[in-house]
């Protein structure tokens, strides 16, 4: 009873280096080491994949012009191309680049910087070239990883103060009956009790939720929504995202089965540095509480790449299909909303479900034990109210 399951998400910011690594020392200077929840163990995450698993090359305009050039990007994320079907979308980038070209000839520079390479794919010779390859790349350029659906089983705790205070396990009317079968010879008795936990001070309780990790069920290891693993591994695309995300929102295969975790966004450092996206994103279409205007109604200002990226990767990857994260049993009890107040039998002003209580639990008028008796015997439902 006091466990449920429960979802929480984190992003990851990869960038380039911000300082000269030197000679030599460039490769692997821009990736991420992430933690997998299932294998135990922290995973290297590469820029190429990264930027492969952003899908910005199948991200079209508001007149399906694409806003990758592919004559300028013609070497970014090798292998990526001929992803079959990509979904269009709309993205407009943050600060004075319009287009996602910009982007995506600087993610492109910035994997042959990497790997160590020029490029014309061929390794840095010297240190001379080594500082060249380095001020070539945008030091902007910024790659947010995502994973949105972590999902533990999680204990919970309430904690009250011990009293009548606090409230009690109140006792209404009983009845016993018993009868016999003298074909079987048995004797059956059935009692009917009526019994309620109340709580007459919510004050003296407190619900701690999700105190203790009972379980890890999914959504935290390294796998991409947008790359295709098993035999056709390797190609990326946002089709394949938004069918692996339906997949593991759903548990489509098994609840122990393998889903992947990630999702990839491009951006900009401009970004961080105005605000707008700092330590919280949201992936739905529930707008964060500074994010609301009254005026415009708001915009994902923190979503990676502002709304118009927001727009684009929301038709691409299904987002008005994730659930907001609200704990729907909550809701629908109103837990969050205050008791309504009664005035109570003795003048004083009480909670619904104190009146509810005292109205429910009365004095029998006295009787005799013979009368007792006589009643407990009977086959009959007993006339009185008080018994019943």
């Amino acid at each position: 009873m006091l466990t449920r399951s429960t979802q929480i998400g984190e992003f990851y910011v990869m960038s380039p280096p911000q300082v000269d690594p030197g000679y030599l020392k460039v490769q692997f200077t821009c990736d991420l080491l992430i933690y997998d929840e299932e294998s135990d163990r922290h995973v290297r995450i590469q820029w190429r994949d990264a930027a492969a698993a952003t899908c910005v090359e199948g991200l079209v305009d508001e007149q399906d012009n694409p806003l990758v050039d592919e004559t300028s990007a013609t070497n970014f994320i090798p292998g990526n191309r001929g992803a079959a079907n990509p979904v269009d979308g709309l993205v407009n980038s943050p600060g004075n680049n319009p287009r996602f070209s910009n982007w995506a000839t600087a993610a492109n520079q910035i994997t042959f910087f990497n790997a160590g390479l020029k490029m014309n794919r061929t390794a840095v010779a010297d240190a001379t070239e080594a500082a060249a390859a380095y001020a070539a790349i945008e030091k902007k350029c910024r790659i947010v990883i995502a994973r949105p659906f972590i999902e533990h089983l999680m204990h919970s705790v309430i904690i009250c103060v011990s009293g009548r205070d606090t409230g009690a396990t109140l006792f209404g009317p009983a009845d016993m009956q018993l009868s016999a079968n003298t074909q079987v010879k048995t004797i059956e008795g059935h009692y009917t009790g009526h019994f309620k936990a109340v709580i007459t001070k919510p004050q003296n309780v407190l619900v701690m939720r999700d105190v203790a990790c009972a379980g890890y069920v999914a959504g935290c290891n390294t796998q991409w929504f947008a790359k295709t693993y098993g035999g056709a591994g390797g190609l990326t695309s946002l089709q394949t995202a938004q069918q692996e995300m339906m997949k593991r929102l759903s548990f489509a295969d098994d609840v122990g089965a393998k889903y992947s975790s990630m999702l990839a966004f491009p951006c900009w450092a401009d970004q961080f540095e105005s605000g707008h996206l700092d330590t919280v994103m949201s992936v739905t279409t529930r707008l964060l509480p500074w994010e609301v205007t009254s005026a415009t109604g708001g915009s994902h200002h923190s979503f990676p790449g502002g709304q118009g990226a927001y727009g684009a990767y929301m038709a691409a990857l299904n987002l008005r299909s994730v659930h907001f994260g609200e704990d729907m049993k909550a809701a629908e009890n109103q837990d969050f909303i205050s008791q309504a107040r009664a005035r109570a039998r003795d003048g004083r002003v009480g909670t619904a479900a104190e009146t509810r209580a005292r109205a429910f639990v009365f004095r029998a008028r006295p009787t005799t034990r013979s009368a007792s008796s006589a009643r407990t015997a009977s086959l009959t439902p007993s006339p009185s109210r008080s018994c019943r």
